[in-house]
């Protein structure tokens, strides 16, 4: 399963933030679920294998558009 790391995640609205900004782009779907470790202020976003390259891309530079968080 692929992942994306997101640096600034912090608490359960980062997360909340993150998928409502993906569903609006309809990318929703290939997550599978979004870990928070608070202490690293990082998040694991976990994928489903279905995503194309685009789709990737398109998600990374979503999550970079929004104000403090970067994907790494």
């Amino acid at each position: 399963m692929n992942t994306i790391t997101v640096q600034g995640m912090h608490c359960d609205a980062c997360k909340k933030l993150i998928m409502i900004e993906l569903e609006e782009k309809k990318l929703h779907q290939f997550v599978s679920k979004i870990d928070v470790d608070s202490d690293k202020k990082q998040g694991k976003i976990y994928l489903k294998n279905k995503m194309t390259e685009e789709d990737l891309r398109q998600m990374r530079s979503i999550i970079e558009s929004m104000d403090g968080y970067s994907v790494s």
